[in-house]
């Protein structure tokens, strides 16, 4: 084993044993805790990451060198193994960022406590706005956001198409979809001129006209892989000032 993959591995499984997974299910299954993180669904989420990661490096190593910067924006519990390949086995600055809540807190305490047991420099979730990172990233993650049923609630039932019982009822599309879009904004304009977005097939509705009015062309990866707890297919889109 690598030196790299050694602090992967260290950094990881320190996390995961920090981490108080009961806590963190309640965030996720409103009948708590216990039956949304059992030990297997833990497993299968490290799985998942490690699959998305194995190709993400693939993707980034064709990025052109000189970049070496991530920003992850509302990434929590799922991306944790692509955050810690991306730091400790690519060697890449990332910047992970959320708004502010329990579930960050939490995280932020597990990631700490594994940085002073195996002596490794972690990330951290930053909970400040888009607004005050003034870097240039040739990578962004935006995976299941905008069609977060509760940060909106109302752009998620359009983007899945979901009506009746199914829906959640709640929100305003038109608001939905300008506060969307202006997260959407916030990190495409944190993007250098080609770059790798990762992101879903659910959310390219959204991202689709903001790129176009952009002009950037868009390629986008022909496999599509299921994220660790939504399930929502994950795509690597290849982006390229015209």
């Amino acid at each position: 084993m690598t030196p790299e993959l050694d602090d992967f591995a260290r950094a990881l499984a320190a996390t995961e044993e920090a981490l108080d997974w009961e806590l963190l299910g309640t965030f996720y299954c409103h009948e708590g805790g216990t039956s949304f993180f059992p030990d297997e669904q833990v497993a299968a989420i490290r799985e998942a990451g490690l699959s998305i990661a194995g190709v993400l490096g693939d993707e980034l190593a064709r990025l052109p060198r000189g970049g070496g910067r991530s920003l992850y924006v509302g990434a929590a519990v799922a991306e944790l193994v692509p955050i810690l390949v991306e730091r400790f086995v690519l060697l890449r600055e990332v910047v992970v960022t959320n708004v502010p809540g329990r579930e960050v807190q939490e995280l932020n305490r597990g990631l700490t406590e594994a940085s002073i047991k195996t002596g490794l420099e972690l990330p951290r979730i930053t909970t400040e706005p888009l607004d005050s990172i003034t870097e240039t990233f040739d990578h962004g993650w935006l995976v299941s956001v905008l069609n977060d049923p509760e940060a909106f609630p109302a752009l998620h039932d359009a983007l899945y198409g979901r009506s009746g019982e199914l829906a959640t009822g709640r929100g305003n599309l038109t608001e939905d979809k300008e506060r969307a879009e202006a997260l959407a904004e916030a990190l495409l304009g944190r993007l250098a001129p080609e770059a790798l977005l990762s992101t879903t097939d659910e959310e390219l509705p959204v991202l689709r006209p903001l790129l176009a009015r952009r002009g950037m062309h868009m390629v986008a990866s022909e496999q599509g892989l299921l994220t660790g707890i939504v399930g929502d297919p994950l795509r690597f889109l290849r982006l390229r000032q015209a």
